[in-house]
């Protein structure tokens, strides 16, 4: 019998980021019930159009003061958002979630121009 081992980031696909918002999104890593430890972990988060773009959007991860509790925040700049949509009322691609070394989450990934705003 075959021991399969699956690596494959689980399948998060983010929908609504929206141009001029905060776009925040609170995770919570755990294995088990057990929190993970994110102590001296780096932690990166990009969309891009394809995974072979050169251009990306880059989020910003603001952990929780306690690196042990395994929280963090991933925002995406509602400007940054503005600027990527360059004018067009959507825009699609992909994104992933890396943790360290590891891929965790990876999806697709849809932003969209927001209605309210200054101008």
């Amino acid at each position: 019998m075959a021991v399969v081992v699956d690596l494959t980031p689980v399948a998060v696909d983010l929908y609504g980021i929206r141009a001029g918002d905060g776009n925040a999104i609170p995770f919570y890593l755990h294995v088990g019930v057990d929190p993970v430890d994110l102590t001296g972990l780096t932690i990166t988060s990009q969309a891009r159009r394809s995974v072979t773009d050169s251009s990306a959007l880059s989020a910003t991860v603001e952990l929780d003061p306690d690196p042990t509790t395994g929280k963090f925040v991933l925002s995406w700049d509602g400007e940054a958002v503005r600027e990527l949509l360059a004018g067009k009322p959507s825009w699609s691609g992909v994104w992933d979630l890396q943790v360290g070394l590891d891929t965790l989450a990876a999806g697709r990934f849809t932003a969209a121009m927001d209605v309210t705003r200054e101008g």
